[in-house]
Formats: C-alpha cells, structure tokens, sequence
C-alpha cells in the first residue's frame, strides 16, 4: 500500500495472540462453519435459476417426480415464452439423487452444452449447468453450503430494509405466479391490501423514528401471528401492506383479515414511553372467472380498501 509522501509513516507492531485467544478465534470460527454446514443439510435439492426470469429464486426439489415448465400447474414454473409447457421431468432416482428427462420439448433441453434426447433420463451432478430455453439453471445436491448463500443473495434482493418482509418488487412478481398457477388449477386465491389509518398523523404527531417503529412492530405482529406457510406477505409501499393468501376462499381470507384488524387495534404500540393507537384498513378480492389478469386481483382489492377507508377505517371490505 502507498502513503503520500507528505504524510508520516506510522508503524504498528502487532503482537501475536496467546494460545487462550488463538482457541477462541478458531472456536468461534468452526463453531460458525458447523453451524452452517447444520443449517445446510436442511436444504433439499434445488435448482437456481442463474440466468432468466426470476434470476437468483431457488426451485427446492422437495417430491418425488416433478415437471419443468412455462405451465403455471408445473412444480418449477418459468415464466418464459421460449420454454414449453411441460418442458422436462425431475425424478429422484435414489438418496440424493435426481435425473432429468425432456420430455418432448419444442426446443430442447441442454445439460452442460449437450442437448438431451428425448425421454431419455440424465442423472445430474452438482453444479449441472441445464439450459431450457433462454434460461439456465444450476443443480445442487440437499446439504450444499453454497444453497445458503444463494438463499442470502435472493432474500437480499427481495427485502424491504425497514420491515425485512418482502418488497413490492417481490410481492408484484409472487402475484403474478401464484395467479395464473390458482387459475391453472381453478383454485382459489386471495388478496388482502391494507394499510395503517392516518399513518401520516402519526409521523407528524410522534415523529418519523415512531413511524419506523410502528411499521417494523405492525409487521412483526402480522408475521408471527397470523401468517400460513404458503401466504406472502410484503410492503407494498409506506404504510400499505399486500398478503398473498393461495387456497384461501372469501370467507377464509375476510375472517383472516378481521382477526389482523382486531389484533392490531388491541396491541399496545408503546413508543419512548406513549402509547400509540393503531388500527388497519383491509380491502379482500378472491380469483374468479370475471378476473383474468393478477393486475385486476390487485386492482379490485385496492378498491375495496377504499371502500373500507370511507366508510370510517378500521375495518375489513370485501370486493
């Protein structure tokens, strides 16, 4: 490294550790290197996408037999044009162990450059390289360390910094997807929009740090109490809020949506010491033949969110 010259040098003499430090930092090291091999082992299978739509999601191979493809029915489904339908199938053919086969597919599938005959099975080592489309997928074996930290690179890109739940960029994305698969299979699939009633007086009351702290605490109450395995749940933008909610029909996703609002107007927000009152205005729209665009889906709820903030907030509309 170099200094200007006009500037003194200055050295340091650095002393080597003790053995008692050495054994720290090496046991805090391999403590955190166990740790992450434990957490590992808990990822099954998956395939990364490295280069197409949804660069960086993971596709956890998670059954025994599943179908790759552009159709939102198939297990791993990618939104491209260029990839068919039903485009390949992913078996496990034994402990850890998966093929893929094309399975007829328009225009092909290449498995580290060379293009698979049809129906015709491949077993796939780690890091395979398969090319479908204009989409190329990396294969790793359950128990990769290297899952963990595309997992950490994905949720990076689709968190909101101040919530940490997912962003509006993920949330538009998820929509989309669970959409046309809840249409595919002609099942039902909710949307509740909401937001927090008279955020801006808040801000102006309290103070902005108070609004940060109303949202983070508003968000940690909805994700450790009322949230599915399968239900999304993002800011979609300063104080409003998007879960996603597959499987759900009018009555399940209005029940849901009233059990968030009663909690959150019961919950004591203490901020330095005052206590602030909070409650939620929630807009609910179910899939239905009329909706054909998840852009409708969202448009609809929006609606009924309105309609629930004219009619004196705190409550839960139904489009």
């Amino acid at each position: 490294m170099r200094f200007p010259s006009e500037r003194p040098i200055l050295i340091l003499m650095v002393c080597p550790p003790s053995d008692d430090e050495k054994t720290t930092v090496l046991d805090a090291t391999q403590e955190t290197l166990r740790n992450e091999l434990q957490a590992a082992k808990e990822h099954g299978a998956c395939f990364i996408v490295i280069r197409g739509a949804r660069q960086g999601h993971r596709f956890i191979i998670d059954q025994h037999e599943m179908t790759l493809g552009r159709d939102p029915s198939a297990e791993i489904s990618i939104d491209d044009p260029s990839i068919s339908r039903k485009h390949a199938r992913i078996t496990k053919t034994g402990e850890n162990e998966y093929s893929i086969m094309d399975t007829g597919s328009s225009n092909g599938t290449v498995v580290n450059g060379k293009t698979l005959e049809k129906n015709q099975p491949v077993i796939l080592q780690k890091e395979d390289m398969v090319k479908i489309g204009s989409s190329i997928l990396k294969f790793l074996p359950a128990g990769e360390i290297e899952i963990l930290f595309y997992g950490k690179m994905e949720d990076a890109a689709h968190t909101d910094a101040l919530t940490r739940i997912y962003n509006k960029g993920y949330l538009i994305e998820a929509l989309d997807a669970e959409f046309k698969r809840a249409k595919a299979l002609h099942q039902d699939f909710a949307l509740l929009f909401f937001d927090i009633d008279h955020f801006k007086k808040i801000n102006d009351t309290h103070g902005h740090d108070a609004g940060d702290y109303i949202l983070k605490e508003f968000t940690r109450i909805i994700a450790t109490k009322h949230l599915e395995e399968k239900e999304v749940f993002g800011r979609y933008g300063g104080e409003e809020f998007i879960i996603l909610s597959p499987g759900k029909n009018n009555e399940q996703a209005e029940k849901l949506g009233e059990d968030i609002r009663a909690t959150i107007e019961a919950h004591p927000f203490i901020y330095e010491g005052t206590r602030i009152q909070v409650t939620a205005s929630i807009g609910i729209c179910n899939i239905d033949s009329s909706i054909e665009t998840s852009q409708t889906l969202l448009k609809k709820a929006d609606a009924a969110l309105y309609e629930s903030k004219e009619n004196g907030r705190n409550q839960v509309s139904v489009a």
